[in-house]
């Protein structure tokens, strides 16, 4: 018994010393501060983003020997990133890029540019008519395509 009432005894000696007005104010304001400052940083953060995806390009020129009705060209960096475009001129961010440029359903041509910031980057095209190779291979696959029959599953 004696020891719970020196156990009690201690527990009343425990003042509980209450936080001042100045430290609570302190710590709201900082809160404060910090819950408005992260909005305001990703505002600057998605401007900058922006500006930098806008105005950081350089734009490239495609330039054929003939004109041509329908065009792709699809345009791959060093990190292996693609980007297709459907006219001739067109922007990108600086970097070195490999083209491959179809027009009319021809072969795909292929090239590589250097894009530097504001300045025209021009690739040169020639759109050659189908090639004999080129006929004579498509004449072989309509051909194979008329031999096959329905049931025959593995010639497709």
């Amino acid at each position: 018994m004696n020891a719970v009432k020196q156990s009690t005894e201690t527990q009343a000696q425990v003042t509980v010393k209450p936080l001042s007005g100045n430290k609570i104010t302190t710590a709201k304001d900082t809160l404060a501060l910090v819950a408005t400052s992260i909005p305001v940083l990703g505002l600057l953060g998605s401007g900058v983003v922006w500006a930098t995806g806008t105005y950081y390009v350089g734009d490239v020129n495609i330039a054929t020997d003939r004109p041509f009705h329908n065009l792709t060209v699809k345009a791959f960096d060093i990190k292996g990133h693609e980007s297709t475009f459907h006219t001739p001129r067109f922007q990108l961010m600086p970097g070195k890029y490999h083209l491959e440029i179809t027009a009319d359903d021809l072969s795909p041509r292929r090239a590589d540019t250097v894009v530097s910031f504001n300045e025209q980057s021009t690739v040169a095209i020639e759109l050659a008519e189908h090639s004999a190779a080129e006929l004579v291979e498509s004449a072989e696959a309509t051909e194979k395509a008329k031999k096959r029959h329905w049931w025959q599953l593995w010639r497709h």
